[in-house]
């Protein structure tokens, strides 16, 4: 009975996580980065530049938050394992495949851009899981 509650709480939290990246991706996107500072990346790939931009005004905090929230999680719930944590990230994966697959004509430009978000999650996730790992042995 423990465990689904813990799964339940994982969901629970991984969509208000989700709901919170609506924001944390807006704030993002409105910061203004001086176009000097990536005129020389943007002369190699545009693309790159872009992906930059994504990486440190979108990604970093998406990590954070995913990251505050797993360590709250950490302190509450006794022996989160692999299941919590990935039910936890779970919905905000799948609402950010959801924004990509809704840029319908740029779809793989889009994914190109946002790949530094889900690999930075990806590293997030598997350290908590290797701590964890390491925790209960």
């Amino acid at each position: 009975m423990d465990q689904i509650a813990n799964r339940i709480i994982a969901v629970i939290l991984g969509v208000a996580l989700a709901y919170a990246s609506i924001a944390i991706i807006g704030i993002g996107a409105a910061v203004a980065i001086p176009a000097n500072l990536l005129k020389s990346v943007a002369q190699v790939s545009g693309l790159l530049a872009f992906t930059l931009v994504d990486l440190f005004t979108i990604a970093v905090p998406l990590a954070a938050a995913f990251l505050v929230v797993a360590f709250a999680c950490k302190l509450v719930i006794r022996k989160p394992d692999f299941t919590f944590y990935a039910l936890l990230l779970a919905p905000l994966v799948l609402l950010q495949l959801y924004f990509v697959v809704q840029s319908q004509p740029q779809t793989l430009n889009s994914l190109i851009t946002t790949l530094s978000r889900y690999l930075l999650l990806a590293v997030c996730f598997y350290f908590l899981v290797r701590s964890t790992k390491q925790a209960n042995t």
